[in-house]
């Protein structure tokens, strides 16, 4: 799985999350740019999460991916969908690299996932939670054409949960 490619676009490639991913992520999380809005991790919890996130490409069809350039094959972040089984609703996630960030790639990979998700998926919407303060986010999902469902918590933290939903084509 871990070379399938889940999407592409114009300018990325995108590929299931597994464990080999690990020594990319434990830089990923590193940058306290990066993960000022994340929940933070260690090894252990890195290692949990990509093994949760093989297991949902398994058996969901879908999950969060490595996000890499196109041209380069490069590691920029993580991103993908993922199932919350206490809002049973499925999320669009971003979380780039800090010099892979402000040029539109986590615009870009969002509305990849966006379009594959309410095409495939019996969903009535697609969510995105983020931090309130998270400022970056909050427009990434505004440009994809996501509006405020609601504030929630996640991870004892509290977030805005954009959605888009079915039928709209703002994310185009």
């Amino acid at each position: 799985m871990q070379d399938r490619i889940a999407l592409t676009t114009e300018r990325l490639v995108m590929r299931p999350l597994t464990p080999s991913y690990l020594p990319d992520m434990l830089d990923l999380y590193s940058d306290p740019q990066v993960t000022r809005f994340l929940l933070p991790m260690d090894k252990a919890g890195h290692q949990r999460r990509l093994e949760e996130a093989e297991t949902m490409w398994e058996t969901r069809g879908y999950g969060r991916v490595g996000i890499h350039d196109r041209a380069s094959d490069r590691f920029l972040g993580r991103g993908g969908l993922h199932y919350w089984p206490q809002f049973d609703e499925v999320e669009v996630g971003w979380v780039l690299r800090t010099d892979a960030q402000g040029c539109g790639l986590a615009t870009e990979a969002g509305r990849a996932w966006l379009h594959w998700g309410l095409a495939r998926l019996d969903v009535p919407y697609l969510t995105a939670c983020v931090a309130p303060e998270n400022h970056a986010s909050v427009s990434v999902a505004q440009r994809l054409g996501m509006s405020t469902l609601r504030t929630d918590a996640l991870h004892d933290r509290q977030v805005l949960v954009f959605a888009l939903h079915r039928g709209i084509t703002d994310a185009n």
